[in-house]
Protein backbone atom coordinates (compact mmCIF):
# COMPACT_ATOMS: atom_id res chain seq x y z
CA UNK A 1 0.00 0.00 0.00
CA UNK A 2 1.40 3.55 -1.16
CA UNK A 3 1.69 6.53 0.62
CA UNK A 4 -1.61 7.50 -0.20
CA UNK A 5 -3.29 5.09 0.06
CA UNK A 6 -2.36 4.56 3.22
CA UNK A 7 -3.58 8.55 4.34
CA UNK A 8 -6.61 8.26 2.77
CA UNK A 9 -7.20 4.84 4.46
CA UNK A 10 -6.96 7.11 7.58
CA UNK A 11 -8.92 9.89 6.60
CA UNK A 12 -11.72 7.60 6.16
CA UNK A 13 -11.40 6.15 9.33
CA UNK A 14 -11.02 9.23 10.98
CA UNK A 15 -14.19 10.47 9.69
CA UNK A 16 -16.14 7.55 10.19
CA UNK A 17 -15.93 7.68 13.96
CA UNK A 18 -16.50 11.43 13.84
CA UNK A 19 -20.04 10.27 12.47
CA UNK A 20 -20.44 7.64 15.38
CA UNK A 21 -22.55 8.62 18.44
CA UNK A 22 -19.91 9.47 21.38
CA UNK A 23 -21.71 6.68 23.76
CA UNK A 24 -20.56 4.10 20.93
CA UNK A 25 -17.74 5.64 20.41
CA UNK A 26 -17.47 5.71 24.64
CA UNK A 27 -18.84 1.71 24.50
CA UNK A 28 -16.25 0.50 22.02
CA UNK A 29 -13.38 2.43 24.50
CA UNK A 30 -15.04 0.45 27.54
CA UNK A 31 -15.10 -2.53 25.45
CA UNK A 32 -11.45 -2.50 24.53
CA UNK A 33 -10.36 -2.01 28.63
CA UNK A 34 -12.68 -4.76 29.45
CA UNK A 35 -11.38 -7.49 27.29
CA UNK A 36 -7.96 -6.22 28.72
CA UNK A 37 -9.20 -6.70 32.19
CA UNK A 38 -10.38 -10.48 30.93
CA UNK A 39 -6.54 -11.39 29.72
CA UNK A 40 -5.59 -9.89 32.87
CA UNK A 41 -7.72 -12.03 35.15
CA UNK A 42 -7.43 -15.11 33.41
CA UNK A 43 -3.47 -14.89 33.92
CA UNK A 44 -3.93 -14.20 37.25
CA UNK A 45 -6.29 -16.75 37.89
CA UNK A 46 -7.64 -15.77 41.77
CA UNK A 47 -9.65 -13.17 43.60
CA UNK A 48 -8.99 -12.68 47.55
CA UNK A 49 -12.27 -10.45 48.69
CA UNK A 50 -12.05 -9.02 52.41
CA UNK A 51 -15.86 -8.80 53.17
CA UNK A 52 -17.92 -7.83 55.97
CA UNK A 53 -20.88 -9.21 54.00
CA UNK A 54 -22.37 -11.99 55.74
CA UNK A 55 -20.95 -15.91 54.88
CA UNK A 56 -23.88 -16.24 52.81
CA UNK A 57 -23.86 -13.41 50.97
CA UNK A 58 -20.43 -13.31 50.14
CA UNK A 59 -20.57 -16.82 49.07
CA UNK A 60 -23.58 -16.08 46.51
CA UNK A 61 -21.48 -13.40 44.94
CA UNK A 62 -18.22 -14.88 44.78
CA UNK A 63 -20.69 -18.15 43.20
CA UNK A 64 -21.95 -15.87 40.61
CA UNK A 65 -19.35 -14.01 39.84
CA UNK A 66 -17.19 -17.60 39.33
CA UNK A 67 -20.15 -18.57 36.86
CA UNK A 68 -19.24 -15.35 34.69
CA UNK A 69 -15.88 -15.83 35.13
CA UNK A 70 -14.85 -19.56 35.99
CA UNK A 71 -11.23 -18.45 35.12
CA UNK A 72 -10.95 -16.69 38.15
CA UNK A 73 -10.73 -18.98 41.72
CA UNK A 74 -12.21 -16.81 44.43
CA UNK A 75 -11.35 -16.77 48.21
CA UNK A 76 -13.00 -14.74 50.94
CA UNK A 77 -11.98 -13.36 54.29
CA UNK A 78 -15.55 -12.84 56.16
CA UNK A 79 -15.89 -11.09 59.90
CA UNK A 80 -17.18 -7.78 61.27
CA UNK A 81 -15.63 -4.33 59.28
CA UNK A 82 -13.49 -3.18 62.19
CA UNK A 83 -12.05 -7.21 62.10
CA UNK A 84 -11.43 -7.27 58.70
CA UNK A 85 -9.79 -3.96 58.35
CA UNK A 86 -7.44 -4.61 61.43
CA UNK A 87 -5.83 -7.59 59.78
CA UNK A 88 -5.65 -5.96 56.66
CA UNK A 89 -4.17 -2.95 58.22
CA UNK A 90 -1.50 -5.32 59.96
CA UNK A 91 -1.14 -7.60 56.65
CA UNK A 92 -0.04 -4.34 54.98
CA UNK A 93 2.36 -2.98 57.27
CA UNK A 94 4.19 -6.54 57.03
CA UNK A 95 4.48 -6.20 53.44
CA UNK A 96 2.52 -9.12 53.37
CA UNK A 97 -0.49 -8.15 50.15
CA UNK A 98 -3.06 -10.72 50.18
CA UNK A 99 -6.47 -9.05 49.44
CA UNK A 100 -7.61 -7.92 46.30
CA UNK A 101 -11.27 -6.47 47.26
CA UNK A 102 -11.87 -4.59 50.21
CA UNK A 103 -15.56 -4.35 51.16
CA UNK A 104 -16.99 -2.91 54.55
CA UNK A 105 -18.66 0.08 56.04
CA UNK A 106 -17.61 3.58 54.22
CA UNK A 107 -15.93 4.12 57.61
CA UNK A 108 -12.96 1.49 57.45
CA UNK A 109 -12.79 2.37 54.22
CA UNK A 110 -12.34 5.87 53.99
CA UNK A 111 -9.57 5.04 56.92
CA UNK A 112 -7.92 3.05 54.55
CA UNK A 113 -7.85 5.90 51.83
CA UNK A 114 -6.01 8.31 54.48
CA UNK A 115 -3.99 6.07 55.24
CA UNK A 116 -2.96 5.82 51.72
CA UNK A 117 -4.24 1.67 51.36
CA UNK A 118 -6.57 2.11 48.47
CA UNK A 119 -5.98 2.48 44.88
CA UNK A 120 -7.48 4.68 42.58
CA UNK A 121 -10.30 3.15 40.25
CA UNK A 122 -13.11 4.59 38.76
CA UNK A 123 -15.49 1.56 37.30
CA UNK A 124 -17.29 1.75 34.05
CA UNK A 125 -20.39 1.34 36.05
CA UNK A 126 -19.23 4.28 38.74
CA UNK A 127 -21.77 6.53 36.20
CA UNK A 128 -24.56 5.14 37.44
CA UNK A 129 -24.23 6.11 40.86
CA UNK A 130 -25.05 9.59 42.27
CA UNK A 131 -22.78 12.27 43.93
CA UNK A 132 -22.24 11.33 47.43
CA UNK A 133 -22.53 8.01 47.20
CA UNK A 134 -18.82 7.63 45.14
CA UNK A 135 -15.28 9.11 45.71
CA UNK A 136 -14.94 11.46 42.80
CA UNK A 137 -11.16 9.67 42.47
CA UNK A 138 -12.19 6.51 42.60
CA UNK A 139 -10.91 4.72 46.00
CA UNK A 140 -14.26 3.56 46.87
CA UNK A 141 -18.34 3.38 45.33
CA UNK A 142 -21.14 2.79 47.29
CA UNK A 143 -21.94 -1.11 47.55
CA UNK A 144 -25.11 -1.12 49.43
CA UNK A 145 -26.75 1.80 51.64
CA UNK A 146 -28.57 1.40 54.98
CA UNK A 147 -30.90 3.93 55.46
CA UNK A 148 -31.56 5.14 59.18
CA UNK A 149 -35.14 5.15 60.16
CA UNK A 150 -37.43 5.42 63.22
CA UNK A 151 -39.14 2.40 64.07
CA UNK A 152 -41.71 2.22 66.16
CA UNK A 153 -44.52 -0.96 67.28
CA UNK A 154 -47.68 -0.68 65.75
CA UNK A 155 -49.56 -1.71 68.68
CA UNK A 156 -48.52 0.60 71.11
CA UNK A 157 -48.03 3.93 68.46
CA UNK A 158 -51.26 4.95 67.47
CA UNK A 159 -51.08 6.10 63.69
CA UNK A 160 -52.64 9.89 64.31
CA UNK A 161 -49.33 9.86 66.81
CA UNK A 162 -46.37 8.33 64.56
CA UNK A 163 -43.88 10.54 64.84
CA UNK A 164 -42.68 12.53 61.42
CA UNK A 165 -39.79 13.60 62.33
CA UNK A 166 -36.41 13.69 65.12
CA UNK A 167 -38.15 16.38 66.90
CA UNK A 168 -41.92 15.01 67.30
CA UNK A 169 -39.88 12.78 69.54
CA UNK A 170 -39.62 15.11 72.38
CA UNK A 171 -43.18 15.15 73.18
CA UNK A 172 -43.46 14.34 77.25
CA UNK A 173 -45.98 10.88 75.85
CA UNK A 174 -42.77 9.42 74.41
CA UNK A 175 -40.66 9.98 77.69
CA UNK A 176 -39.02 6.59 78.52
CA UNK A 177 -40.25 4.26 75.58
CA UNK A 178 -37.54 5.06 73.32
CA UNK A 179 -34.80 3.42 72.70
CA UNK A 180 -31.34 4.71 71.00
CA UNK A 181 -28.18 2.46 70.50
CA UNK A 182 -25.06 3.16 72.68
CA UNK A 183 -22.90 4.28 69.92
CA UNK A 184 -25.01 6.03 67.71
CA UNK A 185 -22.16 8.28 66.52
CA UNK A 186 -22.58 8.50 62.44
CA UNK A 187 -26.62 9.41 63.17
CA UNK A 188 -25.45 11.83 66.22
CA UNK A 189 -22.86 13.51 63.31
CA UNK A 190 -25.13 13.60 60.36
CA UNK A 191 -27.92 15.02 62.53
CA UNK A 192 -26.04 17.56 63.69
CA UNK A 193 -24.62 18.36 60.14
CA UNK A 194 -28.66 18.78 58.82
CA UNK A 195 -29.75 20.47 61.92
CA UNK A 196 -26.84 22.68 62.04
CA UNK A 197 -24.53 22.19 65.13
CA UNK A 198 -25.72 24.52 67.77
CA UNK A 199 -29.78 23.95 67.15
CA UNK A 200 -28.40 19.92 66.80
CA UNK A 201 -26.74 20.13 69.88
CA UNK A 202 -29.75 21.54 71.68
CA UNK A 203 -32.22 18.52 70.32
CA UNK A 204 -29.85 16.33 71.63
CA UNK A 205 -30.02 17.35 74.96
CA UNK A 206 -33.56 17.87 74.83
CA UNK A 207 -33.75 14.13 73.76
CA UNK A 208 -31.75 12.77 75.89
CA UNK A 209 -34.16 14.07 78.99
CA UNK A 210 -36.53 11.63 77.71
CA UNK A 211 -35.14 8.61 79.91
CA UNK A 212 -33.72 6.48 77.07
CA UNK A 213 -33.47 3.34 76.67
CA UNK A 214 -29.23 2.81 76.11
CA UNK A 215 -29.24 -0.56 74.38
CA UNK A 216 -26.74 -2.79 71.94
CA UNK A 217 -27.07 -3.19 68.24
CA UNK A 218 -30.15 -2.24 66.08
CA UNK A 219 -31.12 -5.92 65.18
CA UNK A 220 -31.84 -5.71 69.67
CA UNK A 221 -33.38 -2.79 68.85
CA UNK A 222 -35.83 -3.72 66.05
CA UNK A 223 -36.47 -6.48 68.32
CA UNK A 224 -37.07 -5.07 71.23
CA UNK A 225 -39.67 -2.66 69.85
CA UNK A 226 -41.28 -5.85 67.74
CA UNK A 227 -41.54 -7.38 71.42
CA UNK A 228 -43.13 -4.42 72.67
CA UNK A 229 -40.62 -3.84 75.50
CA UNK A 230 -39.75 -0.86 73.71
CA UNK A 231 -42.67 1.52 71.45
CA UNK A 232 -39.80 3.35 69.34
CA UNK A 233 -36.26 3.14 68.34
CA UNK A 234 -34.79 6.05 67.04
CA UNK A 235 -32.43 4.47 64.27
CA UNK A 236 -33.27 0.82 63.03
CA UNK A 237 -32.46 -0.38 59.46
CA UNK A 238 -35.46 -0.04 57.32
CA UNK A 239 -35.01 -3.01 55.20
CA UNK A 240 -34.79 -5.23 58.36
CA UNK A 241 -38.22 -3.51 59.41
CA UNK A 242 -39.57 -4.93 56.13
CA UNK A 243 -37.68 -8.57 57.19
CA UNK A 244 -40.00 -8.56 60.49
CA UNK A 245 -43.29 -7.51 58.81
CA UNK A 246 -43.11 -10.02 56.41
CA UNK A 247 -43.32 -12.67 59.32
CA UNK A 248 -46.35 -10.77 61.16
CA UNK A 249 -43.93 -8.65 63.60
CA UNK A 250 -46.22 -5.17 64.63
CA UNK A 251 -43.43 -2.70 64.18
CA UNK A 252 -43.37 -0.17 61.47
CA UNK A 253 -40.81 2.46 60.25
CA UNK A 254 -40.93 6.00 59.61
CA UNK A 255 -41.04 7.52 55.82
CA UNK A 256 -39.36 11.49 56.22
CA UNK A 257 -40.77 14.09 54.26
CA UNK A 258 -37.01 15.45 54.93
CA UNK A 259 -33.57 13.74 54.65
CA UNK A 260 -33.43 10.58 55.29
CA UNK A 261 -29.74 9.62 56.51
CA UNK A 262 -28.35 6.83 54.54
CA UNK A 263 -25.61 5.18 55.71
CA UNK A 264 -23.15 3.33 53.35
CA UNK A 265 -21.61 0.27 52.79
CA UNK A 266 -18.63 0.58 50.21
CA UNK A 267 -16.43 -1.77 47.68
CA UNK A 268 -12.32 -0.41 46.92
CA UNK A 269 -9.36 -1.75 45.70
CA UNK A 270 -6.41 -2.63 47.84
CA UNK A 271 -3.45 -0.29 46.02
CA UNK A 272 -1.01 -3.46 46.94
CA UNK A 273 -3.48 -5.54 45.42
CA UNK A 274 -1.80 -9.28 43.97
CA UNK A 275 -4.47 -9.78 41.52
CA UNK A 276 -5.70 -6.39 40.33
CA UNK A 277 -7.23 -7.14 37.27
CA UNK A 278 -9.67 -9.77 38.18
CA UNK A 279 -10.26 -7.24 41.28
CA UNK A 280 -11.44 -5.05 38.92
CA UNK A 281 -13.77 -7.25 36.97
CA UNK A 282 -15.15 -8.20 40.66
CA UNK A 283 -16.04 -3.98 41.40
CA UNK A 284 -17.53 -3.85 38.05
CA UNK A 285 -19.60 -6.99 38.48
CA UNK A 286 -20.67 -6.10 41.88
CA UNK A 287 -21.27 -2.40 41.35
CA UNK A 288 -23.18 -3.84 38.07
CA UNK A 289 -27.23 -4.10 37.58
CA UNK A 290 -26.60 -8.06 38.04
CA UNK A 291 -23.98 -7.45 40.88
CA UNK A 292 -26.70 -4.84 42.54
CA UNK A 293 -29.88 -7.26 41.73
CA UNK A 294 -28.38 -9.91 43.82
CA UNK A 295 -27.94 -7.69 46.72
CA UNK A 296 -31.79 -7.08 46.10
CA UNK A 297 -33.06 -10.57 46.12
CA UNK A 298 -30.83 -10.44 49.69
CA UNK A 299 -33.27 -8.03 51.20
CA UNK A 300 -30.11 -5.00 51.20
CA UNK A 301 -30.39 -1.58 49.47
CA UNK A 302 -28.52 -1.62 46.72
CA UNK A 303 -26.73 1.52 46.31
CA UNK A 304 -27.09 1.89 42.18
CA UNK A 305 -30.26 4.16 41.97
CA UNK A 306 -31.14 1.99 38.85
CA UNK A 307 -31.98 -1.13 40.62
CA UNK A 308 -35.26 -0.95 43.16
CA UNK A 309 -34.77 -2.36 46.90
CA UNK A 310 -37.80 -5.27 47.55
CA UNK A 311 -39.94 -3.39 48.48
CA UNK A 312 -39.58 -0.28 46.51
CA UNK A 313 -40.76 1.78 48.96
CA UNK A 314 -37.58 1.72 50.82
CA UNK A 315 -36.16 4.26 48.94
CA UNK A 316 -39.41 5.43 46.99
CA UNK A 317 -39.71 9.14 47.52
CA UNK A 318 -37.13 9.78 50.56
CA UNK A 319 -34.38 11.97 50.43
CA UNK A 320 -31.43 10.22 50.94
CA UNK A 321 -28.30 11.75 52.38
CA UNK A 322 -25.61 10.26 52.17
CA UNK A 323 -23.55 9.93 55.43
CA UNK A 324 -19.88 10.98 54.37
CA UNK A 325 -17.52 10.05 56.67
CA UNK A 326 -14.75 12.64 56.01
CA UNK A 327 -15.83 15.33 58.77
CA UNK A 328 -16.81 12.65 61.34
CA UNK A 329 -13.84 11.20 61.28
CA UNK A 330 -12.01 13.85 61.37
CA UNK A 331 -13.67 15.07 64.34
CA UNK A 332 -14.30 11.38 65.41
CA UNK A 333 -12.98 11.76 69.08
CA UNK A 334 -15.11 14.56 70.05
CA UNK A 335 -18.08 13.15 68.30
CA UNK A 336 -17.45 10.34 70.35
CA UNK A 337 -17.10 12.53 73.39
CA UNK A 338 -19.61 14.70 73.04
CA UNK A 339 -22.55 12.03 72.45
CA UNK A 340 -20.83 10.00 75.34
CA UNK A 341 -21.60 13.14 77.41
CA UNK A 342 -25.01 13.45 76.49
CA UNK A 343 -25.86 9.61 76.37
CA UNK A 344 -24.30 7.49 78.29
CA UNK A 345 -23.04 9.75 81.50
CA UNK A 346 -23.90 7.71 84.44
CA UNK A 347 -25.65 4.77 82.21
Amino acid sequence: MNFLNRYLLLAMSVIVASWLPIDITSALGAGAEHDKLIEGAKKEGRLVLYTGMETEEAGIFTKEFTKKYPFVKTDVFRSAGEKVQARFIVEHRANTHLADVFQTSIVQVYQLKNLGMLAKYISEEATAFPEGFRDPLGHWTTFYQIPYVIGYNTRQVAAKDVPGSYEDLLHPKWKGLISLETEEYQWFYQVLQIMGRDKGLEFMKKFAAQNLQMRKGHTLLAQLVAAGESAIATVVYSNRVERMKATGAPIEWVRFKGPTITVINAISIPDKAPHPNAARLFVNFALSKEGQGLLRAQRRVPGRPDVSPDPPSLTQGLKLYPARPEGMIENYNDTVARFDEIFNRGK
